[in-house]
């Protein structure tokens, strides 16, 4: 998936819930963003694309104080957690647990019910 047209797939999608887009970078099929979400928290998103296929993904879900909530990503250095490469860091770096979130579309939602 090209950058740009994923940038705009985000915007639509998340409408509802995002107040502001930071743009970092889009090169080919890899973009960089921030999403200041409406709850004041904020989710730091990386990916990573060859065509239609996610290869990397980073998503880092901020406190209004950019204190770490929850990051996920695939970085394949944890390969002892069950679902390898898969993964995520709770309240900080070193709390490692799995992860069945694979994309910003499950971690939106994750993110929706949190707490619930």
């Amino acid at each position: 998936m090209v950058a740009i047209e994923r940038l705009l797939d985000i915007e639509t999608k998340f409408v509802s819930i995002v107040q502001r887009i930071i743009f970092l970078e889009a090169e080919d099929e890899a973009l960089r963003i921030i999403l200041y979400l409406k709850d004041g928290t904020n989710l730091r998103v990386a990916e990573k694309w060859n065509q239609d296929i996610l290869e990397k993904y980073s998503y880092y879900w901020l406190s209004s104080k950019n204190e770490l909530i929850i990051g996920w990503d695939n970085a394949p250095h944890h390969t002892k957690i069950d679902t390898f490469p898969h993964h995520r860091h709770v309240g900080n770096q070193k709390n490692m647990q799995p992860s069945n979130e694979t994309c910003l579309e499950e971690v939106i939602n994750f993110i929706l019910n949190y707490g619930k």
